[in-house]
């Protein structure tokens, strides 16, 4: 038997600490199935996540039981001058931040 709190992955056994319930032991997948814990409904036999593809990634949505492909956003370099700030070095550029540099 295998034990369950707040939905975390089920383990053998507790920390001892109160609100850990009784779950059932994994179902067996077939062949290319796998078993997953879902925190609702539990168990779950799936199929196998496909295989990587260059620009996408797969999510697994468990309302639908099935895979979805999704494109992922392309990573681009930018080179921004600015006027005024010699020698000042930028060691880190995070996207979406404003960096305000002056007086």
């Amino acid at each position: 038997m295998l034990y369950s709190k707040k939905g975390s992955i089920p383990k053998p056994q507790t920390d001892g600490t109160d609100g850990w319930v009784e779950v059932a032991d994994p179902p067996v997948a077939p062949e290319g199935m796998e078993t997953v814990w879902w925190h609702h409904p539990g168990w779950v036999v799936r199929p196998i996540k496909p295989d990587a593809e260059e620009g996408f990634v797969w999510k697994w949505s468990q309302s639908e039981e099935q895979w979805n492909k999704y494109p992922v956003s392309v990573n681009t370099e930018a080179v921004i001058e600015l006027s005024g700030f010699s020698g000042m070095t930028v060691s880190s550029f995070t996207a979406n931040t404003s960096m305000l540099l002056g007086d």
